[in-house]
């Protein structure tokens, strides 16, 4: 059972597409990006440095030109929220270390940063939505981890579905990026289906997103160490691949896989795939799409030879399968099940490196064969559904 978590939804037909196919406009300059970051944990003692820290990351990579709006602990510059550890281990607090605050990360903050994006998004057409959340996320088991949330200041919680009604309030043709860090977070896959449920149909708006785990997984990034050389986790190396800059200053390559001069989100999240040695399983909105909507049996998925898969992949994909084989000493034709018979036989909460590499490895496979069976499949369509979000991961909202 505990593997359907991970896998599930692979027994699903493919004709439940629904919704138009929303046009994604070309992006114009920097000065049509709208952002607003939601940072902090729920109270001092879970508001670790790290957080503070990709906030500050993050920031430090936007143009100039964008506007920003970043929510942080409890909105109060000179508060001391911010839990970190000295030089003797010694847990201690103080104010925050941002140069921008606009509120504290409430509800009601975040409810009022949407209407604030909606009114300006609706007085300029051109413009493009991206969301940075970075901090704690609780599980909704009773939901199968569909409706999972983002903890906010003061115990505010942010759940998928209420998300997805704050996105509904921007016009439809905006497109919106979302990039979440938190433990659990890979139920904002979601966000693509109509209400955030995902037996709905499609939301006809054209949205992606990247997330640091899957949905039932926790995730790295809340150390209150100060040594940010030491950080491992998804925003450094997402955000660093995409941008080719750490959260030291130090330059990032090897991202290109395509060689096309310019590495996009779907680069960096496979680079994030290979490089980031944490507990974090990463997922992405093309994944939660794949895993509805295309009919197939994990037998037939990972009986598929290891060279056919390989053909199947991305540029990307391929860079990350190759580098998650090696690291889990796999060859041969038969690896895809190889690595699922091991896969099945683990404890999917396993925070040890083999193991979270086998995670990642095995999601992987399905999501190169589930695309590969959707593109032979009849739904046209769906495929054009398909087609546009792959579109979408392959942008750089941060590009200049």
């Amino acid at each position: 059972m505990k593997a359907v978590l991970f896998l599930a939804g692979l027994a699903l037909p493919i004709l439940q597409s629904g919704g138009s196919s929303p046009d994604l406009p070309e992006p114009r300059s920097a000065s049509d990006l709208r952002v607003l970051v939601v940072g902090g944990g729920p109270d001092p003692r879970d508001n670790q440095v790290a957080i503070e820290s990709n906030v500050r990351y993050f920031d430090r990579l936007l143009d100039p030109g964008v506007g920003r709006r970043i929510l942080f602990a409890n909105g109060d510059a000179t508060d001391k929220t911010v839990q970190y550890e000295d030089d003797s281990g010694t847990t201690r607090y103080r104010a925050p270390q941002l140069r921008q605050m606009d509120g504290p990360s409430r509800l009601a903050s975040v409810q009022k940063e949407f209407d604030g994006l909606t009114r300006q998004v609706e007085g300029d057409p051109g413009s493009r939505v991206l969301l940075y959340f970075t901090g704690h996320g609780s599980s909704n088991v009773e939901s199968e981890y569909t409706n999972n949330r983002f903890d906010l200041w003061g115990d505010d919680e942010l759940s998928v579905k209420r998300l997805a009604a704050y996105l509904d309030e921007l016009p439809r043709k905006t497109p919106v990026t979302v990039v979440m860090v938190q433990c659990f977070s890979g139920a904002f896959g979601n966000l693509i289906f109509q209400d955030g449920d995902p037996t709905e149909d499609l939301s006809d708006r054209p949205i992606c997103g990247f997330f640091a785990a899957i949905a039932p997984r926790m995730a790295a990034g809340c150390t209150p160490s100060i040594d940010e050389a030491d950080y491992q986790d998804f925003t450094g190396y997402f955000f660093g691949a995409l941008t080719g800059v750490d959260r030291l200053g130090h330059r990032i390559s090897g991202a290109d896989y395509n060689h096309d001069g310019r590495v996009t989100m779907d680069e960096a999240y496979a680079y994030a795939l290979i490089h980031d040695d944490s507990i974090d399983t990463p997922t992405c909105s093309s994944d939660t799409f794949l895993r509805r909507f295309v009919k197939a049996t994990e037998e037939k998925t990972f009986a598929t030879r290891w060279s056919m898969v390989r053909s199947w992949a991305t540029q990307a994909q391929g860079a990350a399968l190759d580098a998650l084989s090696k690291d889990l000493e796999l060859s041969g034709e038969d690896r895809p099940k190889v690595a699922y018979d091991k896969f099945q036989r683990i404890d999917k909460m396993s925070e040890s490196a083999y193991e979270t590499h086998l995670i990642r490895f095995v999601r992987l496979i399905n999501s190169v064969v589930l695309a590969h069976d959707l593109e032979i499949s009849q739904d046209q369509r769906l495929k054009q559904r398909f087609h546009r979000l792959v579109k979408a991961e392959d942008s750089n909202p941060l590009a200049q």
